[in-house]
């Protein structure tokens, strides 16, 4: 599957769950996860560079856009 795809799945998915997702399941996802889906998008991103994984590489470059509003409170204890 051309790498795209993979991107695009995983932005459409994102986005499915945060227009699906009532505020309460929200609130109790954010307080058992604590960390924003563009951390670890951007850490799957460079995991996926570094394994040559288009796959790993693009969905983390998906989560990371998703969360891209959030991109001033990753990788900060205070920002959660």
């Amino acid at each position: 599957m051309h790498p795209f795809w993979w991107l695009v799945g995983s932005y459409v998915v994102a986005e499915s769950y945060e227009r699906l997702t009532t505020p309460e399941q929200k609130t109790k996802w954010k307080s058992l996860v604590k960390s924003h889906h563009g951390e670890w998008g951007v850490a799957a991103t460079l995991l996926g560079i570094a394994a040559r994984s288009p796959a790993l590489k693009f969905s983390g470059m998906g989560l990371a856009l998703h969360d891209r509003k959030d991109v001033n409170k990753w990788f900060r204890q205070d920002g959660h």
